[in-house]
């Protein structure tokens, strides 16, 4: 029965961190975990084994496996949508540029094929918020910002480089050129491919409204919608702001502080554009219901009831 390198057989888990120690190493021949991939779809082994070799299969090797067939795919994206984040996002970061924008049309694909099963939950926004496509999140916003260059740049496929935006934190989007390395006309083409949707990138992150009202000067149709949410746009960049404010006041001080402070930031402020920032402090558990109702009722009377 042939054994890896290091002695184990093709019905034995590969050893914890083989795939780091051995990293600078080409063990690619020696390497078995392959074949207990294979031998896993084939159910001769156990989970257990085929998940160590998951875990511990030399980068380039898994590449190849990828490659190999669809069934080799679809039990990657599994063993990528049930692995631990930090595994995940290693393995996938190791992953060329290539591989990552096959992996990522297989999974839209599928996403698209479920899409119109799922429109009545709510709590599903975009393909990131389902669980099976959940593991994309895992993967450091950098090296998003190098794949949507490649969709964009090289495939010519701005249509998927597009998806990625929603899973931007706000100051990585204001300043997409800056990371993506898109000139002018890519970024643009990158945002046309979000079709309706562009409307609703400058509330995501306002700060990239103004660069938008450049990018999109010569086009009537998007520049004219772009000028009448202005205000909006401002609205939407005060309540991020005060939000993201508050949240770090209340993660650093006791709750006692915490309600004095937001009673200050808040008080003046118009009633709706109050209760939304309170939103978001609810969404992150930084408040309760109750206490969201408490400071309402305080910012609409001047009195506190307790």
């Amino acid at each position: 029965m042939p054994k890896c390198f290091l002695g184990t057989s093709l019905y034995e888990a590969c050893p914890p961190s083989c795939r780091l120690s051995f990293a600078k190493q080409d063990v690619d021949e020696d390497c078995i975990a392959k074949n207990k991939l294979e031998a896993f779809l084939q159910d001769k082994v156990t989970f257990k084994i085929g998940f160590s070799a998951f875990s511990q299969i030399p980068a380039k090797t898994l590449e190849k496996f990828i490659w190999t067939s669809k069934d080799n795919l679809e039990l990657i994206s599994y063993f990528l949508y049930i692995g631990e984040p930090t595994l995940v996002r290693e393995i996938i970061e190791s992953f060329s540029n290539h591989t990552l924008s096959y992996l990522f049309k297989c999974d839209f694909e599928n996403y698209m094929n479920i899409r119109d099963s799922i429109k009545r939950e709510k709590s599903i926004k975009h393909m990131f918020d389902i669980r099976s496509f959940k593991y994309w999140t895992f993967v450091s916003y950098l090296r998003i910002c190098d794949l949507i260059q490649y969709f964009v740049r090289y495939l010519k496929e701005p249509e998927y480089a597009c998806q990625f935006i929603v899973i931007l934190p706000s100051e990585i989007v204001s300043n997409l050129n800056k990371y993506t390395g898109l000139d002018f006309e890519e970024e643009k083409s990158l945002y046309t491919a979000l079709g309706d949707s562009i409307y609703e990138l400058p509330l995501q992150s306002p700060k990239i409204y103004e660069h938008m009202m450049q990018l999109f000067a010569e086009d009537f149709e998007v520049s004219i919608i772009l000028s009448t949410m202005e205000g909006l746009i401002h609205r939407q960049q005060l309540i991020l702001e005060t939000s993201e404010k508050l949240h770090t006041y209340i993660a650093e001080h006791r709750i006692d502080k915490n309600f004095q402070f937001i009673f200050s930031e808040l008080n003046g402020m118009e009633i709706g554009t109050a209760s939304e920032i309170l939103n978001q402090l609810l969404e992150k558990k930084m408040i309760t219901v109750s206490q969201k109702l408490m400071i309402i009722d305080f910012l609409e009377t001047g009195k506190l009831e307790l």
